[in-house]
């Protein structure tokens, strides 16, 4: 006789507790493969009868048949960015016969990891991860051993798994070259260099600012990736007794946030003061002035998500990293410096 769990059917996150084992070992040895000690394997498939643990009917079942379904565990899935690339991801699924699955993420890490746990339950073939948080690679390898995974617009690189980003860092330093031809040279940039998918932007923005020999007014404003966040942030800087004259930001919606900052403030963007964004969102042209800005190619990036997931479900066993170019756009939020 099984026993049910209370409340409903009994999942991955039971099994665990009640072997005493991590979930991803779970999901290892229900799919019976490797990187399992045999009396482990045995104590979780006794777990897994005693509770009445029945796979998913959408699932791959533990004959090990394929669902044909990627997983995209994404921190901010409903934000413009996202929204556009998942749009070309489910665009390239369908032309190959494929499925997907979306979760979203809060930021948090223990939330982050949470939510991977969960998608793990559904027993996809593949996993995708855009996060925000303090993941690191050991914590991404431990999931590659479970199923190919690919780290999507998160700069962390390792032998074990793929990577797919843009070269955010030539792309602001593009910003910053933009902005010092227009003569200016006290550039503020606004977003928290702690953030894994932030480094290389805020890389860009320091290499760049020193080759433009400006390295004596290299400023940071730590923000997160609201319009609130860029609003703040931007106050702050325009509160300081000397004020930059341009301000980079790492993402759209702070910018936009900047310029309504610049506005409240008194001042004129761009006569006054410049500011710019990074992805060509929606907020880049969802009000006046219309944002300079960096466009990434989202299309692309759906694309080869799916592309990489793929070849790894297909057999590939070597890890790829994917680096896609970015381009600057210039529109009506940058001017000469006063």
């Amino acid at each position: 006789m099984t026993a049910k769990r209370q409340g409903g059917y009994p999942t991955i996150k039971d099994i665990s507790q009640h072997a005493g084992v991590s979930k991803s070992l779970v999901s290892r040895a229900l799919r019976g493969e490797g990187h399992v000690r045999d009396s482990t394997r045995q104590r979780i498939l006794e777990s897994a009868a005693e509770l009445g643990y029945r796979v998913h009917a959408g699932a791959r079942s533990l004959a090990g048949l394929s669902s044909g379904t990627i997983g995209f565990v994404i921190t901010g899935l409903f934000d413009a960015f996202w929204g556009e690339v998942m749009f070309a991801v489910d665009q390239e699924v369908s032309r190959r016969g494929m499925r997907t699955l979306y979760l979203s993420s809060p930021p948090e890490a223990g939330g982050e990891r949470e939510v991977i746990e969960r998608m793990l339950e559904y027993r996809v073939d593949g996993l995708a991860l855009g996060l925000l948080g303090q993941r690191d690679a050991a914590e991404l390898e431990e999931y590659a051993d479970v199923l190919p995974v690919l780290a999507l617009m998160y700069d962390l690189r390792s032998d074990r798994y793929d990577t797919l980003v843009t070269d955010d860092e030539a792309a602001m330093a593009s910003v910053v070259r933009h902005l010092a031809d227009l003569g200016h040279s006290d550039i503020a940039l606004i977003g928290d260099a702690e953030m894994p998918n932030v480094a290389a932007r805020t890389r860009g923005y320091t290499s760049e600012m020193e080759r433009q020999e400006c390295s004596g007014h290299i400023s940071f404003e730590p923000a997160g990736f609201l319009q609130s966040d860029g609003y703040e942030a931007a106050d702050k800087l325009l509160r300081r007794s000397r004020r930059p004259t341009a301000i980079a930001c790492v993402n759209d919606a702070q910018a936009r946030g900047a310029v309504l900052a610049a506005v409240d403030a008194g001042l004129d963007v761009p006569g006054d003061i410049s500011i710019t964004g990074f992805d060509d969102s929606l907020y880049a042209v969802a009000g006046m002035p219309r944002l300079t800005t960096v466009r990434l190619p989202r299309s692309d990036i759906g694309q080869t998500a799916v592309s990489m997931l793929s070849d790894r479900m297909n057999g590939r066993d070597t890890a790829l990293v994917s680096v896609l170019s970015a381009e600057l756009v210039a529109r009506d939020s940058t001017g000469p410096a006063g």
